[in-house]
């Protein structure tokens, strides 16, 4: 269940965390303030919202937040507590308590209406006014204006939408994201949600120089946790996983965690060294990934792969699994799990390690050099 362990989440803190250090920005030990599309009944943004209460409690600041039922702004950072609870009671924003606003702060309960007339219904918005909570009733134009600007307008470090429509930051709407004097409203986007920005939309804030992690990389821990699945499903069968399922998340969540910060590593030390938009590096990841995934499993096509654990490319595959398979069911997996399926998993092992390891500007043919490389892998 990824909202119930928060898979795609565990990544995109990561990516998050890394990008704050990028920025000078110490998430355990300086305050950060973030917005977020999504809120906390949501899987990517309430995952996110308990990362921020579990890691730093004292320090981040979520000033702003939309999600289906309102938007709220907080500019002194909500409650994490509240949201947490929120989080795991599946409820949403409009039952943060608005007593808990501090000056400036309002909250839009989308769902709590009352008729002006028999054509005109308004929207109840909570304020804080002068340290009085009042019930400000709004015209439609007058919430639909806050829900769709409220986080976009609110100046944060880091933006993560963690919901949304796709394209809902385009070039037609893209000045919503910039203050008065044209700057962008935050410093960092890490998408969470995929195509919250198009395109276009991405090219312009990063030419403002907004850092942004592109959904290809931010959602990868998601994608990668379901080969896990996969992969401990068919070496165990049902009973035997459900037997070890606590012991294999923790491992599965742990791998995550590694696997992107390898990426989030790569992605900034390339920005850093050639200036290059890291939209931009995260394609080239990927097709460099794809392209020497592809050179090895067109080599391993005719490899007969044998049982033998000393042989090189099965102990590429067996570094590749969690550790428990390895410990407990390695008999399992060199019997259970098909070939096809052991060569996919040996080239995209190789292949990654890889570019995480060699970087960009590397560029051999990878076969050619493979007996090295399966000697390295098989030690990872």
């Amino acid at each position: 269940n990824h909202k119930e362990y928060g898979v795609t989440s565990r990544g995109i803190n990561v990516y998050m965390e890394h990008v704050l250090k990028y920025l000078e920005i110490d998430p355990y030990t300086d305050t950060f303030t973030v917005k977020m599309s999504g809120g906390p009944s949501g899987d990517v943004a309430g995952n996110q919202i308990l990362n921020l209460q579990k890691f730093y409690p004292n320090t981040a600041k979520i000033i702003a937040l939309t999600d289906g039922s309102g938007t709220i702004y907080e500019p002194k950072g909500l409650d994490l507590d509240i949201l947490a609870e929120l989080f795991h009671k599946f409820d949403s924003i409009k039952s943060y308590p608005p007593e808990k606003l501090t000056e400036g702060g309002y909250l839009v309960d989308k769902y709590t209406k009352r008729e002006e007339t028999a054509y005109v219904q308004h929207t109840l918005c909570w304020r804080m006014i002068g340290g009085k909570l009042i019930q400000d009733w709004l015209s439609g134009s007058e919430m639909n204006n806050l829900i769709r600007n409220n986080v976009h307008q609110t100046k944060a470090d880091v933006f993560i939408p963690g919901g949304g429509r796709p394209r809902t930051l385009n070039e037609n709407n893209i000045d919503t994201f910039l203050d008065k004097a044209g700057n962008p409203t935050a410093r960092a986007i890490v998408e969470g949600a995929n195509l919250y920005l198009n395109t276009k939309a991405r090219n312009y804030l990063e030419k403002l120089g907004v850092l942004i992690i592109k959904d290809s990389s931010a959602n990868k821990t998601g994608v990668i946790g379901s080969s896990f699945e996969v992969l401990s499903g068919l070496a165990l069968g049902d009973e035997l996983f459900i037997e070890n399922k606590e012991v294999l998340v923790e491992e599965i969540l742990e791998r995550l965690t590694e696997c992107a910060r390898n990426e989030a590593t790569l992605l900034l030390r390339s920005h850093r060294e050639t200036g290059k938009h890291l939209t931009e590096i995260s394609d080239r990841i990927s097709l460099r990934i794809n392209l020497f995934t592809d050179q090895l499993l067109e080599y391993l096509e005719d490899v007969e792969l044998t049982d033998d654990p000393n042989d090189p490319l099965t102990q590429t595959f067996l570094a590749y699994c969690l550790p428990t398979l390895q410990e407990k069911f390695q008999k399992e997996l060199l019997e259970e799990i098909p070939p096809q399926h052991k060569k996919a998993v040996i080239a995209c092992h190789i292949a990654a390690n890889t570019v995480y390891s060699k970087g960009l500007s590397w560029s051999p043919s990878i076969v050619e050099i493979l007996p090295l490389l399966i000697k390295q892998q098989s030690k990872i």
